[in-house]
């Protein structure tokens, strides 16, 4: 009996070795928490503004920490219906974007959202539209909720290439510069590690990431452990893009949840006060 206690001990002891290894492979310690970061208050409202549906789910745990801690309104903005996009053979591409469309429809009820707005640019080609026009369709959303701080992609790379994603971080930059009431933005990135990771496992990261242009470093991260099953949740409803959610979340559906978010267990931005716009 004791020998066998004594074997189990030992193979905890080394799945919790190479857990702890493998969180400090792809997590940046150092870097501050959210909440030493940024003091929330009452009155503040969060605006999240990307390309395409899906675009949420890497900053999922984190919009979970604001509704659901800090009991913050937060509101989605769509500037495409993402229906360019894959289907996984759920649908015909024609009817992508009506079933995208019920897909944000979960997405909202998972986290809670208080409201959900999709713009009709056309999805692959946001870059090539009227940035004013795009900038003023973000500053009128944002003007209306009385956001305070916005959540969007960088403005370089788009996390890892897309030109949509950068067009979006773009005019969301451009519309907090405008509104007296933002306080700041946050931009998705990713550490180091997570990246170097990305580019070994991810077809996409490997054939469109440009590290000439690269992500920011980031200076704020939010421990989403809390929130993995909210998360994992989150990109399974995007159903009709599983193979893109699989390119981004290597094995994320594969690992039991509690191993997968024990390494995952951040999520990073870049965070820029008004001033810094």
């Amino acid at each position: 009996m004791i020998p066998l206690i004594i074997v189990i001990a030992a193979l905890l002891a080394l799945v919790c070795a190479a857990l702890a290894f493998a969180n400090g492979f792809v997590n940046q310690f150092g870097v501050p928490r959210l909440t030493r970061r940024v003091r929330f208050t009452k009155d503040d409202r969060i605006l999240y503004v990307v390309a395409h549906p899906d675009d949420e789910v890497l900053m999922s745990g984190t919009l979970s920490l604001l509704k659901q801690r800090y009991h913050l309104p937060v509101h989605a903005l769509y500037l495409t219906h993402g229906e360019d996009g894959p289907t996984f053979d759920l649908v015909p591409k024609n009817g992508l974007k009506e079933r995208r469309t019920q897909e944000l429809a979960r997405v909202k009820e998972l986290l809670s959202l208080d409201g959900v707005t999709i713009c009709d640019y056309p999805d692959r080609y946001l870059a090539n539209q009227d940035f004013d026009a795009v900038c003023k369709t973000v500053w009128n959303a944002a003007e209306a909720l009385g956001s305070t701080y916005i959540f969007t992609f960088d403005e370089s790379i788009g996390m890892y290439g897309h030109t949509d994603h950068v067009a979006a971080g773009k005019a969301a930059v451009c519309a907090a510069k405008e509104l007296a009431g933002v306080k700041g933005v946050f931009q998705m990135t990713l550490p180091s590690g997570m990246l170097s990771l990305a580019m070994k496992m991810s077809r996409t990261f490997r054939e469109r990431y440009d590290p000439a242009r690269g992500l920011p470093r980031p200076n704020v991260a939010v421990n989403i452990y809390r929130w993995r099953n909210t998360r994992y949740a989150v990109t399974r409803a995007h159903e009709t893009q599983t193979a893109v959610m699989r390119e981004l979340q290597p094995y994320y559906d594969k690992l039991p949840r509690f191993l997968y978010y024990a390494i995952f267990d951040r999520e990073y931005f870049y965070y820029r006060e008004k001033p810094e716009l």
